[in-house]
């Protein structure tokens, strides 16, 4: 099996974070389809690991979820900061 590069895909999603929201409609339209075939969506906690911009750590915090939002990319963790995404942050490698 293949390492990754950790570092190297948390530099990259970096470097992409700030305009990340204007091309992730793949992304979006997959979580809808998900979102779907959940029986129910009422959660007390949810752990959004590879938060990004924070789109879906925003979605399950307004549905009334304590988040915790993880990413690999702090540049990501800052564009979902600002996007007021979950009160809980968390970078680094999981």
């Amino acid at each position: 099996m293949a390492t990754v590069n950790k570092q190297a895909v948390a530099a990259a999603f970096g470097r992409a974070a700030s305009g990340y929201t204007q091309h992730d409609e793949l992304q979006r339209r997959c979580a809808d389809l998900l979102l779907r075939q959940l029986a129910r969506r009422d959660f007390a906690q949810v752990l959004d690991a590879g938060c990004g911009p924070g789109s879906m750590s925003r979605y399950w915090r307004e549905a009334g979820s304590v988040v915790t939002a993880l990413d690999l990319s702090a540049g990501m963790l800052a564009q979902a900061q600002r996007n007021d995404a979950a009160p809980a942050l968390s970078a680094g490698g999981y």
